[in-house]
């Protein structure tokens, strides 16, 4: 019974933050507050920074909320609370936030829908094949479109590279081969993030910038941006974005309260449990929602960017972390840093006398009992 209750302590820490009633919302800014007042443990955090510090990584930024509250905000190497930073593909979990409001809207039918119904025209060999590409398969990386950017960028053979480097994007994407039926096999494609926001522009009649003024940036209070478009002005739906890390801390705060700020449902409960929990399995520790990475080790699911941009969603502790980073390719300490870190800075946190006290009264007495179990055993 001891053991049980010992498990069940453990386990609230880790429930969603569904029901939580905020005291405020950031939309005009973070308000401040301390280790103390957020119940983390600043000496397992200045670790995290000496760790940092110690391997010479670039990171620029770091940002942590929790409970709704920004505890730390530190800002490394030239950077500033001011500075706008490019993040990368964290640009796509955006424009799947769009894509989820424009299905809310009824711009977008579903998540099923076809693509090539946005795409009329378009010009488009074998269109054939293409046709049962649906918004689903864009969002999961499962399209079964021929697409390599897993080498570098400098590499002719980047898709990625040609792609930007082609008169239309979205031809270019839409007319590369098929190498799988959708929704058979994840391939990374920041193509198939350009023609979502090539439907989100499409679907609503104006462009995907003046779509997330609208419906997100402006509701949550966003500061500054800029985002890359194409030849077509299409913006960017794969990646170039720029932002102030405070306001990509926003992003995983409106995940966080499942969709909701400021008593407004900005986006349905429903897309965002779908965008941030498995949906396609790459691996034993590695999933992928709706553009967004899926990590249920941790319990936690990331926005995540070339050079070490990074939204971290931690339901279980309440919290969103943000990194904004210059790393060379093959460094990615973040996961290690949740792990070693943030995560136990949490739990620490969680530990005050009282608790304390409770768990060594239910260890030393879970102890006692199979000590007396052991001697009784030996006695018959």
């Amino acid at each position: 019974m001891l053991i049980i209750l010992f498990l069940s302590n453990s386990t609230t820490l880790t429930n969603s933050c569904a029901s939580i009633e905020r005291d405020y919302w950031p939309t005009n800014g973070w308000e401040k507050a301390s280790f103390e007042e957020a119940d983390l443990n600043k000496q397992t955090i200045d670790n995290m920074f000496e760790y940092i510090d110690s391997n010479n990584y670039d990171i620029d930024s770091v940002q942590i909320v929790k409970n709704g509250y920004l505890v730390v905000d530190e800002y490394l190497r030239f950077y500033t609370a001011d500075s706008l930073h490019s993040v990368y593909s964290v640009t796509k979990s955006f424009v799947s936030t769009l894509i989820g409001i424009a299905i809310d809207e009824g711009y977008i039918d579903s998540i099923n829908q076809n693509i090539m119904e946005f795409f009329v025209n378009v010009s488009v060999p074998n269109i054939e094949l293409r046709e049962n590409i649906t918004i689903y398969h864009l969002l999961t990386m499962t399209s079964g479109i021929a697409w390599n950017e897993d080498i570098s960028y400098y590499d002719p053979a980047n898709t990625f590279t040609q792609m930007k480097a082609s008169e239309n994007w979205v031809e270019y994407v839409l007319s590369r081969e098929m190498e799988a039926e959708p929704g058979l096999a994840f391939r990374y494609n920041s193509g198939a993030s350009h023609l979502l926001s090539a439907i989100v522009e499409k679907a609503i009649g104006n462009t995907t910038l003046e779509y997330a003024i609208e419906q997100l940036f402006d509701p949550l209070g966003f500061e500054d941006w800029l985002w890359l478009q194409d030849p077509q002005g299409i913006y960017f739906g794969g990646a170039d974005l720029q932002l102030k890390p405070r306001d990509m801390a926003k992003l995983g705060y409106l995940y966080l309260n499942n969709g909701t700020w400021n008593d407004t449902q900005i986006i349905s409960e429903e897309y965002v449990h779908h965008a941030s929990n498995a949906t396609v399995t790459n691996t034993n520790f590695i999933d992928y929602g709706y553009q967004w990475w899926v990590y249920p080790t941790l319990d936690t699911y990331l926005a995540i960017g070339w050079a070490g941009q990074i939204i971290l969603v931690l339901p279980g502790y309440d919290i969103v972390t943000v990194f904004t980073s210059s790393l060379p390719e093959g460094e990615w300490p973040f996961l290690h840093i949740a792990e070693t870190y943030i995560i136990p800075a949490a739990i620490e946190g969680f530990v005050t006398p009282t608790t304390e006290t409770t768990l060594s009264l239910v260890l030393t007495s879970t102890m006692f009992l199979v000590i007396g179990w052991i001697y009784r055993k030996k006695r018959n």
